[in-house]
């Protein structure tokens, strides 16, 4: 027989081999069992959340992951397809910056077809190649707004001695295929900024920016002032100033109407006559003509004469003979941020139109498809190579705002649990909303336990609530956490609070004993002073106005 020594309180002693085993094997046992038992009270506390009455017609999907176990702490549903609104977002994400690197850049590059004469006349054409940046815009630098941006373009060409252009402002967006929007959006979306049109060439994420500013009699119609000049939009103001309210800074609703196949803006609405400098934005149609447009009036009033117009590539008649790119010569390159920058304006105020331009961008950064539907192969294909199951996933676009969309829970924790150990886990980690301090968080789980600690997704379109990120038990085991509902006829904000309480429950939870009162009730009641505004702030061009806004800071002061 083998005996072994052991230490009881600094008794030492000689005992049986076999008896250190069976005392290893009980203390374990009753260890697992304590888990057990925590595991099961989580499970009944959450249960009672999602079994609410006012979820008896809605559909719940949960998982809930421990990364450092592997064990699935809970679960239900959660290998059923839901629609995850801007939950598809980390899908998109994810995979753009582990196929196209933290560090990628787009290139928007300027050239010149034709030689330059003395007198400084272009014999050709200026021709903006895009590469789908979706960044060309005030987002970066408070002192360098969108106009600043066009200026530099403008003061390129004429430091390559061009003081008069023969031909056009041609646009080649050839990078991306020509459709510009999901078919499957919602017909009321497209004239807002969260439906923007993705293109190849973009320039202030395709939306144009008014300021409102009350007139000085009641009655009258309230002064609008467009804050990037251009004749390429036509604004009809129907907003009226109407009596003080004592409330210069809330929010107004000002109804925006554009039809799809041009850019005649209606915005009617009021404005109290005490309400301050109040900015708006919404989408316009064919951002690549839009861009070039853009350029060409800035040339213009440097004094750059352009003889030809604009030109969006796809309208020439002679497009293979004009183009010809060996008589091409680079005259200026734009550069974007990094990804990882972009992927935060993705993630935090879940920008739509960035997550579109970033499907497309790996569909032809990958195999020359610069689609939707090239973008969703790659992102198919990436999961798979990740050992991630893709039964359930549809993707209609990169936000997340049709509804063909389709996940699972299951699959969304899978992926937040392969990022969490890659080397670009950081910036995606960092790009996510952090609850009740930025990003679509800002005011969910403020003053609790949760805030600053938990980085998550948020995503809302009509019907639809998701929450999808990390969190950290007692026990400082992080989680990875998905809570999809959809069909739900209650209003948004109890959705809101179940998925904040769900949350708080877990930060709770300890495989120790006694980390939840299991013999009290739990309710949804962790955010009550979210508004309509909040929640909606993925649909809303009048929710996180900063944060939204692509003209950049300096607009602001600009405004009268």
């Amino acid at each position: 027989m083998v005996w072994e020594k052991m230490s009881v309180k600094g008794l030492e002693m000689r005992v049986p081999s076999w008896a250190v085993l069976l005392l290893v094997v009980t203390v374990w046992t009753q260890l697992a069992a304590a888990g057990d038992v925590e595991r099961a009270a989580l499970t009944k506390q959450l249960d009672q959340l999602f079994d609410a009455p006012a979820w008896r017609n809605a559909q719940w999907g949960v998982m809930i992951l421990d990364l450092d176990t592997s064990e699935v702490l809970y679960q239900r549903q959660a290998d059923k397809a839901f629609m995850p609104a801007s939950n598809l977002k980390l899908y998109t994400t994810a995979v753009a910056l582990k196929t196209l690197g933290n560090n990628y850049r787009f290139e928007t590059k300027i050239y010149i077809n034709g030689p330059i004469q003395k007198n400084g006349t272009l014999g050709g054409d200026i021709i903006v190649v895009g590469s789908g940046d979706p960044s060309i815009s005030g987002r970066y630098n408070p002192d360098l707004p969108t106009t600043g941006i066009l200026r530099q373009w403008a003061n390129a060409i004429r430091a390559a001695g061009i003081r008069r252009i023969e031909g056009a402002i041609i646009g080649d967006d050839d990078c991306f295929d020509d459709r510009p929007r999901a078919g499957t959006w919602q017909l009321d979306y497209y004239q807002e900024w969260y439906a923007a049109e993705s293109s190849g060439l973009a320039i202030n994420e395709n939306c144009w920016d008014v300021t409102l500013t009350p007139a000085k009699a009641i009655g009258e119609k309230a002064r609008l002032h467009v804050l990037l000049p251009t004749k390429y939009v036509t604004f009809r103001n129907e907003v009226v100033t109407t009596a003080p309210t004592g409330q210069p800074e809330a929010d107004l609703d000002i109804e925006i109407q554009r039809p799809l196949d041009n850019n005649i803006v209606t915005l009617r609405g009021a404005i109290p006559a005490d309400h301050a400098p109040y900015k708006l934005w919404g989408s316009v149609h064919n951002g690549t003509l839009w861009s070039v447009t853009l350029l060409r009036e800035e040339l213009e009033r440097q004094g750059v004469r352009v003889s030809g117009g604009a030109l969006d590539i796809d309208s020439l008649p002679d497009k293979q003979k004009r183009l010809r790119r060996d008589t091409w010569r680079l005259i200026y390159t734009h550069v974007s941020p990094p990804l990882w920058q972009l992927v935060a304006i993705v993630n935090k105020p879940s920008q739509n139109f960035y997550a579109d331009q970033l499907l497309k961008t790996l569909g032809f950064v990958k195999y020359g498809q610069g689609s939707f539907e090239g973008g969703e192969r790659v992102v198919r294909e990436f999961l798979g190579s990740a050992g991630i199951d893709t039964t359930s996933l549809r993707m209609a676009d990169g936000s997340g705002l049709s509804r063909q969309n389709l996940v699972d829970p299951q699959m969304t924790v899978r992926l937040l649990a392969f990022m969490a150990w890659q080397p670009e886990g950081k910036a995606f980690y960092e790009s996510l909303p952090i609850a009740g301090v930025d990003g679509t968080l800002r005011k969910r789980m403020k003053g609790t336990p949760a805030e600053g600690k938990v980085h998550a997704k948020t995503g809302y379109i009509g019907r639809v609530r998701c929450l999808s990120g990390y969190a950290t038990t007692r026990d400082r085991h992080p989680v990875a956490f998905s809570m999809m509902v959809n069909n739900y006829t209650v209003d948004t904000k109890l959705a809101n609070d179940t998925q904040d309480s769900a949350t708080l429950l877990l930060m709770q939870f300890s495989e120790g004993p006694k980390s939840i009162a299991d013999d009290e009730p739990v309710t949804a009641t962790a955010s009550p002073v979210i508004t309509k505004t909040d929640y909606t702030m993925e649909q809303s061009a009048r929710a996180l106005r900063g944060d939204s806004d692509p003209g950049g800071l300096e607009v602001f002061r600009e405004n009268p």
